[in-house]
This record gives C-alpha cells, sequence and structure tokens, in this order.
C-alpha cells in the first residue's frame, strides 16, 4: 500500500476513535501506525518523513486549558460545565380548569408575548356544548419557572401539573470532544490532498474527507439542537371550563303498608268532611233562614189550600 493511502487510512482509524459517549479518562498523544512515521510524497517524489501531531482531546486537552485562564462561564473542551452552565431540556404539562376558556387564552397568548416565547401550535374544540382548548408554546429557560407560576394563577384550579428536565450537558462536552477530533483529521486530509500526485490518490483522498466532512455536520446539527432546545423550555397547557357540581338526588324511602296508619287517616279524614258538612249546615240555616222559612211556610198554605177544594168531576 503506497504511503498516502497508510496515511489516509491512520487518519480515519484516529477519527473513527473519537469519543462518542464519554471523553477518555487520559489520553496520550497517538503514535503513527505501520510501527514508524505517517509518510507523504515530497517534491522529488521520495518519500518524507512527517511528524506525527496528537490529536486535541482527553486529558491532553484538559491539561493544555488548565494552564491557560478561561473567561467566566466558558466550559473548556473535554470538561462537564458547572452548574451554573449546565444545558437543561425542560418541559411542562399542565391541565388548568377556568372560568372562560377564551380569556383565558387571550391571557396565555400574552403571558407567552411578555416572556419572549413564542406559540407552536394551538387548538379548541367543543364537547358537550363547552369549549376546550389546548397550546403548547416556548418559553426562555431561565423564565420557565416564573411561566409555570403565572398560568397558576390563571387558573381558578389545577387539575394536573407535570414537569421534567434532561440533562444533555455530558453530551454536549462529548459532541464538542469529538468535533474536534472530526476536525483536526479533515485538516491533515486536506493537507495530503493538495500533496497527492496522481488523480486515484486524490479522488480516495476526497472520498474520504467527504465522509469525516458528512460526520462534522452531523456533529454541529446535534449540537445546535441540544443548544436550541435547552435555551428554551416547552409547555403544554390545556383548559378546560368550570362545570357546575351536580345535585345528588335523594333515594326515595320506600313505603311499608300499615293498615292501622291508613285506618287513623281515614277516620281524621272523615271527622273533617263530618264538620265541614255540619259547618255548612249551620251557614245555611243561619244566613237562608230569613228567606227560606217564609217562602216554604208560603208553599205550604197554597198547598193546603188547593187540596181542600179538590175540582168537581164532570
Amino acid at each position: 500500500m503506497r504511503p498516502l493511502r497508510m496515511a489516509v487510512l491512520v487518519l480515519m482509524l484516529m477519527a473513527a476513535c473519537a469519543p462518542r459517549a464519554a471523553p477518555a479518562p487520559a489520553a496520550q498523544p497517538r503514535a503513527p501506525a505501520s510501527g514508524g512515521e505517517i509518510m507523504a510524497p515530497s517534491a522529488g517524489g521520495a518519500p518524507a518523513a512527517q511528524p506525527p501531531q496528537p490529536l486535541k482531546e482527553g486529558a491532553a486537552a484538559r491539561d493544555r486549558v488548565a494552564a491557560t485562564p478561561m473567561p467566566p462561564g466558558v466550559n473548556p473542551p473535554g470538561l462537564v460545565p458547572n452548574p451554573a452552565t449546565r444545558m437543561i431540556i425542560k418541559n411542562a404539562e399542565m391541565r388548568l380548569i377556568v372560568s372562560h376558556v377564551d380569556e383565558a387564552l387571550t391571557r396565555i397568548e400574552g403571558l407567552v408575548a411578555d416572556l419572549g416565547g413564542y406559540i407552536l401550535n394551538s387548538r379548541t374544540w367543543f364537547q358537550e356544548g363547552e369549549k376546550y382548548a389546548a397550546l403548547t408554546f416556548a418559553v426562555p429557560s431561565e423564565r420557565f419557572e416564573e411561566a409555570l407560576g403565572r398560568l397558576r394563577r390563571i387558573a381558578l384550579r389545577v387539575a394536573d401539573e407535570n414537569t421534567s428536565g434532561q440533562d444533555v450537558s455530558q453530551e454536549y462536552v462529548d459532541l464538542e470532544a469529538r468535533l474536534a477530533n472530526l476536525e483536526a483529521a479533515a485538516a491533515r486530509l486536506r493537507e495530503f490532498l493538495q500533496q497527492a500526485k496522481s488523480v486515484e490518490e486524490a479522488l480516495e483522498v476526497e472520498a474520504r474527507l467527504r465522509e469525516l466532512e458528512g460526520e462534522i455536520a452531523q456533529v454541529k446539527g446535534r449540537m445546535n439542537f441540544l443548544k436550541g432546545r435547552s435555551a428554551y423550555s416547552l409547555i403544554t397547557v390545556t383548559l378546560e371550563p368550570m362545570r357546575p357540581t351536580p345535585t345528588p338526588t335523594p333515594t326515595p324511602t320506600p313505603v311499608v303498608w300499615n293498615p292501622g296508619q291508613t285506618f287513623r287517616e281515614a277516620t281524621e279524614v272523615l271527622g273533617i268532611i263530618m264538620r265541614a258538612l255540619v259547618d255548612l249546615s249551620i251557614w245555611v240555616l243561619v244566613l237562608g233562614g230569613p228567606f227560606v222559612l217564609p217562602a216554604a211556610l208560603l208553599t205550604f198554605a197554597v198547598y193546603r189550600l188547593r187540596n181542600r177544594h179538590p175540582p168537581k168531576a164532570g
């Protein structure tokens, strides 16, 4: 195998060995493969020795950083961020009982704008004649707790609340170390590409370089995603109207048959009817006596007179 191909393979092997989960506890300068030096073609065609350059990762990077003062809030490569600058992805879900759904929606939209956030999605629907709503929005992570407190004050009652957080600080540090390793390997490949003396060697180096650049793009994309998600927290809110509590219907008392009670009730009713009839008779006699008695006597007298002298036959 030609020296240039050997150097390319060594660089690819070193890039593949970059830390993907946790940084290596102690990284030593890597020795070149093939038991000696990495050879690259010289101007005269004869291979020239290139001194090996160790990759910046692990304990070697930490030792160099320790000797250089760092500004406050900056995390050196390979070190986990301090608690004040940790990257936490926060999420929350809340179910709020409100008096008016439309009014609560307006207040939440104003709250999001006031906190410097943005609404991702929102929807409303009707159920059993009542309006419901749900919306998801993002707010700056440093104002996450403030947003939850203001949402609680909007609701009449918090029916359900669930918050969660994911610490991605270690993953971000690992990505930083891997990115540094990949970029160092890509820089060496670009040097070899400039020194290639044949089309075949140039194509081979360029293919390996494209692979490394694809991995670098993936790592950078993941790092940007973690930055964005840790900078803004997601909150999902469901709004439900306050519904009146139904009044419980009393259970009817079963009726037990009691003949004695029925007889007593019938006797009481009969007594009431008899008293009413007697009272009515007294009222008739008292009020109608001056008019009914003379009329009755007159009628009786006329009747007697007509019967005393019956009409004679033919």
